[in-house]
């Protein structure tokens, strides 16, 4: 790497460090207040919420599109777990569904890597029979609850009545299981072949609360949805008990507010507080355009968590800036080591410089045992394309003369000993000149070898001969086994061991020859 992108990097990271650094200390001595806090949470909320509301109505969409609107498609079970697995797969929030009637029911609901499904005849059996899929819909396994392992016996009177009024009803799952506790319905009538069927789409309230991270950063946000009629709906984000303990004691304040909210402030946003338990509580409550049955929302937090998350969000600057602070000295060390290393290393080459007069002899007399031309690193002149399968035969010849007494290897130069340069290869790569294809080719070496092979045994050249560029690689002789890494035809990593003889590379397969070999060249 350059001298000056080592001290653009780290001076990045430097001013990073200063600025964030600042930024700590403005905010240490601002004051900051609970009304303000809790506004600014709302129209966060209110950004993530939309974005909820909108996957919704477009599964909706789909929905109504693929099945009440498809006349001529028999529903049954079949189609109807093909259709909703796959609605779910495509939708971050979506976990389940159910269609209910009098006669039949069916649900389909994600767990982890796998479904369970059911669809019943209701009026042979009050009994539920599931069925668990895997991810290509093939039964694993089968079990009929004596429980309601899910939201199967529906107040469906209730809901028709709340439906009668609003085209969608939102609810809350009330199970006393921990895993199906937070869980969010949204239920509406649909026509399906002049049979009214009962439609509810299930979400998880902790998925969607996952996306709402401005919100989770503090400790125990209570969230209340206000629908069509102004019912609220408060989805659980937490199994903690005390946590849903608190939600219920306050969940009747916060209703009282959104019933004042909605009489005299015409649903625009407004901040309220209250003292409950001896702390005092702030609730934002906003509306938002109309989106599938939702008419607004209420955050509430407390004055305290409001106070601490302050602080906390405050102290992660703290911690970025010492993170920033501490890449910084760890890159400087590294870059002046580097470069100390690499002045030390280079003394260890000691290769003559070659005139251009004496590389042209050098191609003139052709390949030797210490003499190897490629026509380039990667170009495939027979294919007209890049190749890789050719780097492999550029570092195979490498490792050849290491292994043995050492060698120049010359790229650019054809069997004909013709002169054809590296312009085919430079066109192959992000930039086509000669200080890139070096360090294309210094990668390769490096992964292959290691950067000390590289640095102690390697010399790497361009000169100008017969007006082309081409690409000298001078090579010493290794003072250890040079082995190449390749892939065989079963896609295993294999190890293999070249050395130099006459004017070609040789494989040694026989592992004893190798042995024999090694122990002559380097044992000595």
């Amino acid at each position: 790497m350059a001298k000056k992108y080592k001290i653009l990097i780290t001076s990045l990271f430097l001013v990073s460090t200063i600025i964030v650094a600042g930024i700590y200390f403005v905010n240490g001595n601002k004051t900051t207040y609970s009304d303000e806090m809790i506004l600014e949470e709302s129209v966060l909320f209110e950004n993530n919420l939309k974005v909820f509301l909108t996957s919704v109505e477009k599964s909706v969409q789909t929905y109504n599109d693929s099945i009440v609107n498809n006349k001529h498609q028999d529903i049954n079970n079949v189609v109807l777990i093909n259709f909703f697995t796959k609605l779910i797969s495509n939708d971050n929030y979506f976990k389940g569904a159910f269609i209910t009637n009098q006669k039949i029911n069916f649900i389909i609901y994600s767990e982890n890597s796998s479904w369970v499904t059911t669809y019943d005849t209701l009026t042979t059996d009050t009994l539920s029979t599931w069925k668990r899929l895997d991810s290509k819909l093939e039964v694993k396994s089968e079990w009929t609850d004596t429980y309601s392992f899910f939201h199967r016996n529906i107040n469906q009177k209730t809901l028709l009545e709340g439906l009668e009024n609003n085209e969608y009803v939102w609810m809350t799952t009330t199970s006393e299981l921990p895993d199906r506790r937070n869980l969010i319905t949204l239920v509406f009538n649909i026509d399906v072949a002049g049979k009214e069927m009962m439609t509810g789409f299930i979400f998880s309230a902790k998925d969607i609360s996952n996306s709402f991270l401005s919100v989770l950063k503090y400790n125990r946000p209570l969230i209340s949805i206000i629908t069509d009629g102004g019912k609220i709906i408060t989805p659980l984000i937490t199994d903690d008990s005390s946590s849903i303990s608190l939600y219920w004691k306050l969940q009747e304040n916060v209703s009282q507010i959104i019933g004042r909210w909605s009489q005299k402030h015409d649903n625009k946003s407004h901040n309220y507080s209250f003292e409950k338990n001896h702390r005092i509580y702030w609730t934002a409550v906003s509306d938002i355009e109309d989106h599938i049955g939702i008419d607004g929302f209420a955050i509430t937090l407390s004055d305290e968590d409001l106070d601490n998350a302050s602080k906390m969000q405050n102290m992660i600057y703290l911690i970025i800036s010492g993170i920033l602070l501490l890449i910084t000295i760890i890159l400087a060390v590294a870059f002046f080591a580097k470069r100390k290393k690499k002045i030390v290393l280079s003394q260890s080459i000691h290769f003559v410089s070659l005139s251009d007069q004496e590389i042209e002899k050098m191609i003139s007399r052709g390949e030797t045992e210490f003499v190897e031309f490629k026509s380039s690193l990667r170009y495939d002149y027979r294919e007209q394309k890049v190749n890789k399968v050719l780097e492999d035969v550029i570092l195979k010849s490498i490792a050849a003369f290491a292994n043995a007494k050492g060698g120049t290897l010359i790229i650019g130069v054809n069997d004909d000993l013709e002169v054809i340069g590296l312009n085919n290869d430079f066109s192959t790569l992000k930039k086509q000149d000669a200080d890139y294809f070096e360090l294309h080719l210094r990668k390769l070496i490096n992964n292959q070898y290691g950067i000390a092979f590289a640095n102690e045994h390697l010399s790497v050249t361009f000169p100008l001969i017969s007006g082309e560029i081409i690409c000298v690689i001078r090579i010493s002789p290794s003072n250890v086994p040079v082995f190449l890494k390749v892939r065989n035809k079963q896609g295993h990593e294999v190890e293999k061991f070249y050395v130099r003889s006459g004017n070609a590379s040789q494989e040694i397969a026989s592992l004893k020859e190798i042995n024999e070999y090694t122990k002559r060249r380097f044992d000595n």
